[in-house]
């Protein structure tokens, strides 16, 4: 397709991506102005054999080829509009969709390999669009809070089981980001990895984005302005709702019975305004950051060497990465 260089933001869930993907979309026009074209999970979604894609554990290998013709059209017409609002060639275009680890949220399906699908689902969008460069962007989260963020999430789609169903390797460090990074790094074409922690969104969704852009260069770059109040990302029950939730999603039959649920609780009973939802004892807590200790440490001090290697040991730890926007965390192969 003759792009220069392709940049592939790949999740993983529940590290910010919608807060992202909503983002750049409101600053669409500016990245084209810039030379960068944007397609993200929602235009993927549309593509008619999309669930072909390898990112499924029920892909249909047979149809990947029409799959990759639809992403290259898909990504031809967004050439066209970035030439035509910048009067220039396309520079790079950058692919938003957490689904390149796999469709499905992290569950018990990521034991004993965390994400096992992302190396064939990123290598099937690479060979379609057959890009000079290839830049990966992935994004961590404290396991124990993205144990929380996922089971809550599942239980907000309608699911009414325990948090040992979901995750029954809880009692062993399985979500290990360093091995998922070396292993999309060895991916045929890959150039380089960037790796940063969700928790500096905590400096606010605007900085979060401004650093994320330093994916495509364009950091400081982008007038952000006013965008902040526009963004939001998916938000968690609170306490009362999500027993409620595990009390009753089991009786409703239907996917419109389940959502009318959801729109009650989240309209009365807000997180905004109610106890959060309270998933892990403290004990648990403690024990799952102790069995990811070593790990956390290998993967800061291998992956992001700027931030320190303990960020991930504690909550004052880990809330100190808000301050730490900076830093350009790439490791070249």
């Amino acid at each position: 397709m003759g792009i220069s260089r392709l940049v592939l933001h790949v999740g993983v869930h529940k590290t910010g991506t919608t807060t992202l993907q909503v983002a750049m979309r409101e600053i669409r026009t500016q990245l084209r102005r810039h030379g960068v074209g944007f397609i993200d999970i929602k235009q993927m979604k549309k593509l008619p054999h999309e669930p072909a894609w390898a990112a499924r554990l029920t892909a249909d290998p047979a149809a990947v080829p029409l799959f990759q013709e639809e992403l290259r059209e898909l990504v031809a017409g967004e050439c066209e509009r970035v030439e035509s609002a910048s009067g220039r060639s396309v520079e790079q275009v950058l692919i938003s969709n957490e689904r390149m680890v796999g469709a499905r949220m992290p569950s018990q399906v990521d034991y004993p390999v965390f994400r096992p699908l992302v190396e064939a689902s990123i290598t099937e969008v690479i060979e379609a669009l057959d890009p000079g460069e290839v830049h990966v962007a992935l994004y961590t989260r404290r396991q124990d809070r993205l144990i929380e963020s996922c089971y809550l999430w599942e239980v907000q789609k309608g699911r009414s089981h325990g948090i040992r169903e979901q995750f029954p390797f809880m009692d062993e460090p399985v979500i290990r980001y360093s091995a998922l990074a070396a292993r999309i790094a060895a991916i045929p074409r890959v150039g380089s990895v960037r790796v940063r922690p969700f928790e500096i969104i905590g400096a606010g969704a605007v900085a979060y984005l401004d650093d994320f852009l330093t994916n495509v260069g364009l950091q400081g770059a982008v007038d952000l302005s006013g965008l902040e109040p526009d963004l939001s990302a998916n938000q968690s029950y609170s306490h009362p709702a999500l027993q409620i939730a595990l009390a009753l999603n089991g009786r409703l039959e239907t996917r419109e019975e389940r959502a009318g649920l959801r729109r009650i609780l989240k309209t009365h009973l807000p997180a905004s305004s109610h106890p959060a939802a309270v998933v892990l004892t403290g004990a648990e807590r403690r024990h799952l950051l102790e069995i990811y200790r070593d790990e956390n440490e290998h993967l800061f001090s291998t992956w992001m060497p700027d931030l320190p290697r303990d960020a991930y040991s504690t909550e004052a730890k880990t809330k100190e990465l808000a301050a730490t926007l900076s830093g350009e965390n790439r490791v070249e192969r």
